[in-house]
Parts: C-alpha cells; sequence; structure tokens
C-alpha cells in the first residue's frame, strides 16, 4: 500500500487534520513573530554560527556547539527565519513520530492521535520552536532515537542500537545534559535480553559523537570538557541554599558565601551578574575564578547534603505544577510567553548587529491572537503527573511489565531526561519539554499495558497484534 493512498488517507485522517492545525497555528507564530525570537543563549549560538559560517572553528566554552552548527547554513547570508521554520518541521515531526511509535505497538489510532495533541499545541513547544534554541531539536533526537530501539516488537537489532546511539551522541553535543539518556537506553537492551553486541553498539556509537566533541572542546581550549563554566553554573545552583555557618573555608573563598537570607536569593543574579559574589571576588595566584566556584560549591554539597536534595527534589516536582510560574528559584517565564510586543534587549541587539543581525519584531494581530491561546490553552503540570503514573503503572503491574519493554523505555526516559536540570541548573520550563513528548507515549503504553493484563485472560492482547492489521504500517520481518 502506497504511504499516501487514499486508503491511508482514509485510515489515519485525525493525524492528518491535526497535523495541519498544526501546522497552521505555527504559521501564526511565524508571522507574529520575524525573523526569530531571542533569548540570550540565542546570542551566542548566532555568533558560533557565524563564526562557523566564516571558517573559525572554535568550540563555545560556555555553551554546546552543536547546535550552532546546525544553523550555520542560515547565517551564510543571514537568513535568521530559516531557524524557526526549520524547528516548526521539527515539531511537527516529533508529533508525527509519536504517531507512528503508538501504532507500531499496537495503539488505536484515537490514542496514537490523541497522545500527539501536547507537542502539536502546547505554547511552550509553539514558542521554543521559535527561539534560536536547541530544545527542539534535542528533543526530536531523543525521540527518534527512543523510536528506533521500539520499532521491532521482538528486539532491536545491533545496526538499530547503533543508531539510536548515535542519535544520543548527537543530543549530547547540543546539550550535555542529555549524556544521562544513554541509561535508560541502555537498561532497555538489557531486559530485553538483547546481545552484548546489541549493547555495545548502542554505547560504542553513542562515545563516537562525544568523544568526537570533547576532542575537539580540548583541541579549541585545552580542556577535556563540554564547557569552561561548570564552576559558574555549579555555583549558581548552590548558591540559592548555601549556608556557611560552621563551614571552614579558604580565605578566598569566603567572599562566595551569600549575604542575602535564602529566600531573596536569585540563582540567576548569582550565575550571570557582575555584582555577583562569583565575579567581584579576587581569585589566589595560581587559581582560576572556575576553579575556586567549583571547589566552593563541592564544599557546600558536602555541607549540606539534605537541603541540595530537597532544592532538587523541589525543582523536579514544580515541572508537574499546576501553572507554570517562576519556578523555586524565581526564574523568570515571561520569556516563554506569548507578547504582543517583544522587549527590546540592547545588548543582545548589539552583538547581534555586529554579525549582520538586526532585532526581532513582532506584528500585533496575531501575536495578540497568540497570547490570548497561551492564557488558557496549555497541558497543566498534574495531567503529565496522570501520564507519567499511567505509565509507572503499565510498567510496575508484573503481567504487563512482562508485556511491554517499551513503556518502561518511555517511562524512565521521561523520568532520567529531568534529573540533570534538577541537580545542575535554576528551574526553567524550557527543560520540561522534553515531557511533551515523552509523557503523552509512556502514558498511552501504560494504557496498553494495562489493557492487556486485562484482556490476556479472554484473547489476543492489543500488543498482539500485527502492525499492519490496524495500521497500515509494514510488519517487522522474522528475525
Amino acid at each position: 500500500m502506497r504511504l499516501g493512498g487514499p486508503a491511508m488517507i482514509r485510515r489515519h485522517w485525525l493525524l492528518i487534520a491535526l497535523l495541519a492545525l498544526g501546522a497552521a497555528l505555527r504559521g501564526v507564530v511565524l508571522a507574529a513573530y520575524h525573523p526569530a525570537l531571542i533569548f540570550p543563549d540565542s546570542v551566542r549560538y548566532l555568533q558560533y554560527a557565524h563564526n562557523f559560517a566564516h571558517g573559525h572553528w572554535t568550540a563555545d566554552n560556555q555553551r554546546q556547539s552543536g547546535y550552532s552548527i546546525l544553523i550555520t547554513p542560515a547565517l551564510f547570508h543571514n537568513e535568521l527565519w530559516l531557524i524557526p521554520l526549520a524547528q516548526q518541521l521539527a515539531g511537527l515531526a516529533t508529533a508525527f513520530l509519536v504517531y507512528v511509535i503508538l501504532i507500531r505497538l499496537g495503539a488505536r489510532r484515537w490514542l496514537a492521535a490523541l497522545a500527539t495533541l501536547p507537542v502539536l499545541f502546547d505554547p511552550l513547544q509553539l514558542i521554543l520552536e521559535q527561539y534560536v534554541l536547541t530544545d527542539v531539536w534535542t528533543v526530536l533526537l531523543l525521540a527518534g532515537a527512543l523510536a528506533i530501539l521500539v520499532w521491532r516488537p521482538d528486539g532491536a537489532t545491533w545496526r538499530a542500537a547503533a543508531v539510536a546511539g548515535l542519535l544520543l551522541g548527537l543530543a549530547v553535543t547540543f546539550r550535555d545534559q542529555e549524556l544521562v539518556m544513554i541509561v535508560p537506553a541502555a537498561g532497555y537492551l538489557i531486559i530485553t535480553r538483547l546481545s552484548v553486541r546489541t549493547v555495545a553498539a548502542l554505547i560504542a556509537c553513542f562515545a563516537i559523537p562525544v568523544a568526537g566533541y570533547l576532542g575537539w572542546f580540548y583541541a579549541s581550549h585545552g580542556k577535556w570538557n563540554f564547557t569552561t563554566f561548570g564552576g559558574a553554573f555549579a555555583y549558581g545552583r548552590v548558591a540559592d541554599f548555601a549556608d556557611c555557618t560552621g563551614l571552614t573555608l579558604p580565605a578566598y573563598e569566603k567572599p562566595l558565601c551569600p549575604a542575602q537570607p535564602p529566600a531573596e536569593r536569585v540563582a540567576d543574579f548569582y550565575t550571570w551578574n557582575p555584582a555577583s559574589p562569583l565575579w567581584t571576588f579576587a581569585p589566589p595566584p595560581g587559581k582560576s575564578r572556575e576553579s575556586v566556584a567549583e571547589d566552593f560549591s563541592l564544599r557546600i554539597l558536602r555541607h549540606q547534603p539534605l537541603a541540595y536534595a530537597e532544592a532538587a527534589g523541589r525543582d523536579f516536582l514544580y515541572g508537574f505544577s499546576p501553572v507554570r510560574g517562576a519556578g523555586p528559584e524565581h526564574y523568570p517565564s515571561t520569556y516563554l510567553q506569548f507578547h504582543t510586543h517583544i522587549k527590546p534587549d540592547t545588548q543582545a541587539d548589539a552583538s547581534l548587529a555586529e554579525i549582520g543581525i538586526g532585532p526581532p519584531a513582532s506584528r500585533p494581530g496575531p501575536a495578540a491572537f497568540l497570547q490570548g491561546y497561551g492564557r488558557w490553552f496549555y497541558f497543566p503540570g498534574p495531567l503529565l503527573a496522570a501520564g507519567l503514573l499511567t505509565g509507572l503503572a503499565g510498567c510496575l503491574v508484573p503481567a504487563a511489565r512482562r508485556r511491554s519493554p517499551a513503556c518502561a523505555l518511555f517511562t524512565a526516559s521521561a523520568i532520567v531526561v529531568l534529573i540533570p536540570p534538577a541537580l545542575f541548573a535554576t528551574f526553567d520550563w524550557r527543560y520540561q519539554l522534553p515531557q511533551l513528548t515523552l509523557v503523552p507515549v509512556a502514558a498511552a503504553l501504560g494504557v496498553l499495558a494495562l489493557s492487556a493484563r486485562r484482556t490476556s485472560t479472554a484473547g489476543t492482547a492489543p500488543q498482539d497484534r500485527p502492525a499492519s492489521a490496524e495500521s497500515g504500517l509494514p510488519a517487522p520481518p522474522a528475525r
């Protein structure tokens, strides 16, 4: 059967309609903000993409440069609008991937279509597609890798594992926090009792882009690392709760102790503001500012492990709150909301002007529509939490767990992907974006697993049907 044939269109008309609505909504976003939305991180991505376009291949020392490499073609002629357009297509592709995964694993078409709604219509997804930021591509790489692993009901081949590992490794070159995703991927291969060669192929191919990037960074900065700002980021994390009372510190570290009461501290200030102790203290001879900040942060973690665990747990749970507020560290979330006018950023505008890029502009008509849309329509945290619990239930029920390792993979991934931001970063709704893709898949697979358990004594479970019977997709070949 041809993929675009009339029978295929009739069978999947609901997905096609949702994709069309999602594409139309993205057209409104593209019209509302031109050529793209800019965040402080965006400036560095664009500066390094500009450098790459002109043959200067030095890795960024603050952010991973994989994304800058990706957007380099748009910088040859400063066609910035191509970046959000490509990211909107990536968002639609992610939704399509969600649908295909679930159909492949035996879900009903209406359930698979329902799982695409967060990716297609949540304002967080829509606005991040318009920003020059890594998030949308990172999610697509992660979802693609997981889809490849679960594609064959009888288990991934070593070649599939190799491709999945490569995609996960590429995601790390966009954002190093994705290193953790090799854990659920390898765990899935282990619980499905695949060969050592399959697990080895996953890990080896994961290591190729990661090791390649580390080597490039070493050639650029003389360190085997992803950034030279690890100490600064760690200091911003611990400054939120640090209490130096009773802690023995070297004299040169004492200025790093926050003076404000914890309730008045803003982590972003301690990381980036020129008036922060991080940037005003004088490191001693022979030590860098970065190494001193890292040493201080480790002392605080050893001194206050419970406070650190509480802060990380608070950040993790806040991602499932009913409203999308500023978070435990009071990090401003207004940049992730639609507005009728773009607030000028003099510093960012000046930096972009140096590489020939003008400031972004908004069109009040479509922007006003999006502002109202974003105010009233989004997927609240408790709904995502319920979906995650459904996935967990599908994994933990003994009969279901044996039938749906894919459920375990997506559920574990939805949890694991949130751990590094909670441990190492200030809470930011950007880091919750993977939940709009992973949680609906986990929830749908949980429903399938639980329903299979209920019907296992009555006949063939939904997962046991050939993929082609319901979806029109070809059944996997015998191994």
